[in-house]
């Protein structure tokens, strides 16, 4: 099981690793990676070098993540170092990925990396909506801490953190899909983000799914 914790409950579990010493750069350490990723109902989208630290979008860049999402940061006094992290100089981190949803999405996994202050847990929200009015907001069931250690100079914690959102049936496709993030407080720089999008079985998929059920029903039987 890849999160343990009931839906609709923040389930958070540390994991302790060795300080990072001077270590300067987070990327992911131990990042959730789920099973169905690369699977053909799922995406994969991923930023290790922001190009805009406000209001302008940044498109997926890690190495082999898909295009078709944008991510953004609406959070005053933020800057981009020669690194390519954002970095929180005078507020907090306001982050948004939009990208489209090609069908019923059933499960969002999102790992982000940090040096400095933290993620704000309250702040995660998943956010899928339509050209109607119509749409449904879903936070985290659970939230992992993957790996943690001391930054240099006593400058907060070099951090992977990972989210999972389990999204209930709607019946429906609601094509806009809006994830916000954002810190604690300034101090803080974003190395690397990403999201993995699982969407229902194609109808290829449930069908053999459905003959693999019973010819195990079938094996039980027998035996």
């Amino acid at each position: 099981m890849l999160f343990q914790g009931q839906k609709g409950t923040l389930a958070v579990f540390g994991i302790a690793v060795a300080s990072l010493g001077s270590q300067a750069a987070a990327d992911f350490v131990n990042p959730m990676i789920p099973v169905w990723r690369s699977a053909a109902n799922a995406d994969f989208y991923g930023w290790e070098i922001f190009n805009s630290a406000f209001g302008g979008p940044t498109v997926p860049n890690y190495t082999g993540t898909e295009l078709g999402a944008a991510l953004f940061n609406f959070g005053f006094g933020a800057s981009i170092d020669a690194g390519g992290n954002m970095h929180a100089g005078s507020g907090p981190l306001s982050l948004t990925v939009l990208a489209g949803a090609s069908d019923q999405i059933v499960e969002v996994i999102v790992n982000v990396a940090t040096i400095g202050t933290l993620i704000n847990d309250n702040s995660a929200v998943l956010k899928l909506s339509n050209n109607l009015g119509g749409g449904l907001n879903v936070t985290p069931s659970a939230v992992e801490i993957r790996s943690n250690g001391s930054a240099p100079n006593g400058q907060g914690q070099i951090q992977t953190r990972a989210y999972r959102f389990i999204v209930p049936p709607t019946g429906s496709i609601l094509p806009r899909f809006e994830l916000n993030l954002g810190s604690v407080s300034n101090n803080i720089t974003l190395d690397t983000l990403s999201v993995d999008i699982r969407y229902v079985p194609a109808p290829g998929a449930m069908v053999l799914l459905a003959i693999a059920g019973t010819l195990a029903v079938g094996r039980r039987r027998q035996g």
